[in-house]
């Protein structure tokens, strides 16, 4: 017992000091029970990343830790592969953070430059403008045009 108690006092010897001052106050989960939902302030099994209710004024307290030094003490007892000893909290990270997330609607669906929205509409009208280039040029030159494109009828057409 005493090997592996002087082993613990080495490991803990490494850690750094705000990992070490939170395990001082609030032994690893494998000594002590810490609740999952909210308790009373009063509590014993208090979890200290969680928020507690006054016995008396019914008030709900925020947790000990805030959810910035809960990240702090997550990523140090990561880093040290002691996250399993620390109590729960409602806090996630990494891909379990992203787990229920909807991607952003400008992902799925990009709304794109006007251009690019544009594209379709304006080749119709240009095709459609063409089309009837004929006419309107008609309309402005008159019969020596109309004649004009009568003789084209007859031209061989382009092979290209």
């Amino acid at each position: 017992m005493s090997l592996t108690l002087q082993a613990a006092k080495e490991v803990t010897a490494k850690l750094p000091p705000v990992l070490k001052s939170f395990f001082a106050k609030y032994p690893p989960s494998t000594l002590k029970a810490y609740a999952s939902t909210q308790t009373l302030t009063t509590a014993d099994d208090r979890n200290p990343f969680l928020p507690a209710i006054h016995p008396v004024t019914k008030v709900v307290h925020d947790p000990v830790y805030s959810l910035r030094r809960q990240s702090v003490i997550f990523k140090l007892a990561q880093d040290y592969g002691l996250e399993t000893l620390l109590p729960s909290m409602d806090k996630k990270f990494g891909l379990e953070k992203k787990e229920g997330k909807l991607p952003m609607k400008g992902v799925v669906r990009p709304k794109g430059a006007a251009y690019e929205r544009n594209y379709e509409d304006r080749m119709l009208a240009k095709e459609k403008a063409i089309a009837q280039i004929d006419e309107k040029i008609l309309s402005v030159k008159g019969n020596r045009y109309k004649r004009r494109l009568e003789k084209r009828k007859d031209w061989p057409k382009n092979m290209f």
